[in-house]
């Protein structure tokens, strides 16, 4: 059997691969037609997001059987043509669960508190914005609103329960038994952005997640809301975000995802200093990236060899 990693795991999934198959490493800036030649007599992919799976690979790949996903968002794949293809798709959703909720709390934290801004002034020997434009927001008293309360966002829920905060959601399915565990109210979409002081932003991209906050959901909620995403850049409207964070309705956003990744030298978030920006590595962890190498490469190898990993 031939498997390609399309982007760099950790070496302990290499390892598991290795036993089994022939494993070839792609580059992730390798050029397509390079890909295209890589692949055509795979067995299986392994991909992290970042290369678009295509309709052309997946169509250039003759004996494709699975790919596998070393994360949880699909969205990069041509999820039609693999089913055109009976081509299975993988993913590792619990090997980051906890990992993702970590970095969601630390970028609430680190936003009302200004701690990426303090560290600056440290640096810049601007010691006397203590008594100014680093004075923060508590965490604690806020109404906090999640939107999607799928794996991550159910341990989002839970993190937060232990500050003192009101936290509702919104799903597209109700969760009754997270709501009594962690003491959570159920409401709509509208009434979370109205009455929501944070909201972070916890779904798949979908056709019906794309642009889910646009201009208009942004004018539904309070003036100097916070807003956090480390789900996929374009359930969220960019140029809306921009101009919401210029004229204050939204006090401060931070963004570990981007409709355009990299994100391009001219967006003007790169410039707002009321923003925290980071490469998509809410997930990255060093157990995070071990846990889904190994949880990917088993996954695959089972379900090549048709029997359970031992």
């Amino acid at each position: 059997m031939k498997i390609v990693v399309m982007e760099p795991i950790h070496e302990e999934g290499i390892k598991i691969l290795e036993n089994y198959a022939k494993v070839s490493q792609i580059n992730v800036d390798t050029p397509l037609k390079r890909i295209i030649e890589e692949i055509r007599d795979a067995d299986a992919i392994i991909s992290r997001g970042f290369i678009k799976i295509s309709r052309e690979i997946i169509y250039s790949a003759e004996k494709l059987k699975v790919i596998g996903v070393h994360g949880v968002g699909v969205d990069h794949i041509d999820l039609e043509a693999a089913r055109e293809k009976g081509i299975e798709i993988l993913n590792t959703p619990a090997a980051l669960t906890e990992t993702v909720a970590e970095y969601t709390l630390g970028l609430i934290i680190s936003l009302l508190r200004k701690i990426n801004l303090a560290d600056e002034a440290v640096r810049m020997g601007r010691w006397n914005e203590k008594y100014s434009k680093l004075v923060g927001e508590d965490v604690e008293g806020k109404v906090i609103g999640i939107i999607g309360l799928g794996r991550i966002g159910s341990a989002v829920a839970r993190m937060l329960s232990c500050l003192k905060t009101k936290i509702i959601y919104y799903d597209v399915e109700r969760k009754k038994e997270i709501e009594e565990e962690f003491s959570l109210e159920y409401v709509d979409l509208d009434e979370l952005l109205r009455r929501a002081d944070i909201i972070t932003i916890h779904v798949p991209l979908t056709k019906e997640t794309y642009h889910l906050i646009s201009k208009s959901e942004i004018e539904k909620m309070k003036n100097g809301v916070y807003l956090i995403n480390t789900s996929r850049g374009a359930v969220i409207d960019e140029e809306a975000l921009i101009d919401a964070l210029r004229n204050g309705k939204i006090a401060g956003a931070a963004l570990d995802v981007f409709e355009t990744e990299p994100i391009d030298s001219e967006n003007p978030l790169l410039n707002m200093e009321n923003v925290i920006l980071t490469p998509h590595i809410a997930a990255s962890s060093r157990q995070a990236l071990i846990r889904m190498a190994r949880e990917v490469a088993i996954k695959v190898i089972e379900k090549l060899e048709e029997r359970k990993f031992k």
